[in-house]
């Protein structure tokens, strides 16, 4: 059976002999500065927060809030599945992760934040409103809103969106447009990036990119530059794929034209997967998961390898 690609990264990461048990955090150092005190970058990959994020266990979609004072990612154990965790910037320290109020699910993966930092979209397999069981072949994407340090109640967004057999992945422009993958049965291939604009409030109907982005591989994790000038997108089983799945970049040409995608190259992606891709929300630094060290790390570098290869 053919199996989504969001679920074929998922299940990528729930392999035995890895995390055991949720992370110990009580020995958390203080932290402090930008980037929780990391140093920073070229434009080689690094591993980003060694033994602080990327540790033992399995950790992957990362993503710092708009204003820089809050980190999300995702781990896995086995005893609670995957969590999104939070570490957020206190008087200048950064505190020892914990999980995410809205993520009480054991499937819970890909968090976004909106770009006016009130909205946060992640995705998951708990059931939808009105079911009791789980979804079992596929993810939707919920939402929940910022109230004051914390989020409101995680809300289903709802049958527009989510009306294909796997939604996963989101990431949010400026203007409120989501991008994400899924599976659908008018797809160019095992899975596509679509896009729902933000119309009077309300998501619309979701468009398929089209086949200068998507085609009958594996097109996934997708993330989307505030003003939709470019995305990167993760992609398995492309001729110059340079392991189990690269990140690429992709520029935008017109409202509804995409420049076929460019492999980011030897100096991003690795013989392992490489994919969840988000930017900092200065635009410095791409942040992506890899699976080059084992089960999931974070890593990040410049992303000045996007302008590099745009002109180009």
């Amino acid at each position: 059976m053919r199996r989504p690609f969001g679920i074929l990264f998922f299940f990528s990461i729930l392999e035995p002999g890895h995390a055991a048990e949720m992370p110990d955090f009580e020995s958390w150092p203080d932290v402090s500065g930008p980037y929780l005190g990391q140093e920073l970058p070229g434009k080689a990959a690094e591993l980003f927060g060694a033994n602080l994020i990327s540790t033992e266990h399995s950790e992957v979609g990362s993503v710092f809030s708009m204003d820089h004072t809050e980190f999300y990612f995702t781990t896995w154990t086995k005893e609670l599945g995957t969590k999104i965790m939070v570490t957020r910037q206190i008087d200048g320290i950064w505190v020892a992760p914990t999980i995410a109020s809205f993520s009480n699910h054991p499937s819970d993966v890909d968090v976004a934040i909106s770009h006016d930092n009130s909205r946060v979209f992640f995705g998951t397999r708990r059931p939808r409103p009105g079911d009791t069981e789980d979804r079992q072949d596929g993810f939707d994407i919920w939402y929940a809103h910022r109230i004051g340090t914390g989020w409101s109640e995680e809300k289903y967004l709802g049958p527009v969106v989510n009306s294909g057999k796997s939604q996963v992945y989101p990431t949010v422009t400026a203007d409120g447009t989501l991008y994400f993958q899924a599976v659908r049965d008018e797809g160019y291939g095992k899975a596509d990036i679509y896009r729902s604009r933000l119309v009077e409030g309300s998501y619309q109907e979701p468009e398929n990119l089209g086949a200068a982005v998507n085609s009958e591989h594996y097109e996934g994790d997708v993330y989307i530059s505030p003003d939709e000038s470019y995305m990167i997108v993760s992609i398995y089983g492309r001729d110059d794929d340079l392991g189990g799945g690269d990140l690429y970049v992709s520029f935008q040409i017109s409202d509804n034209e995409w420049s076929p995608p460019k492999n980011l190259g030897p100096d991003i992606n690795s013989n392992k997967r490489d994919f969840c891709p988000m930017v900092t929300p200065d635009g410095k630094y791409l942040l992506f998961s890899s699976k080059r060290l084992g089960s999931g790390d974070v890593f990040w570098a410049d992303a000045s390898v996007i302008e590099e290869i745009r002109a180009n």
